[in-house]
């Protein structure tokens, strides 16, 4: 019984690492947003259901360009 609930603590512990690596990832989009790139354009990780992605011209590494549908 001991042993199951050791993995069961690994795997809570995984779950938080995860969780915080996500938001502080959230966190990162919210400082790159002031980064604008082609005609109007915002760099984002991913672009929004509402935007296309022009391409990752101006925009820092792993991040591409979107700008809104008009």
């Amino acid at each position: 019984a001991r042993d199951a609930m050791s993995s069961n603590m690994r795997a809570l512990g995984l779950i938080i690492v995860t969780l915080l690596l996500l938001t502080a990832g959230e966190a990162d989009d919210i400082d790159v947003q002031g980064w604008t790139c082609g005609y109007r354009g915002l760099c984002r990780k991913h672009c929004y259901a509402q935007e296309y992605m022009i391409g990752y011209h101006g925009c820092p590494r792993r991040y591409r360009c979107c700008a809104l549908r008009f």
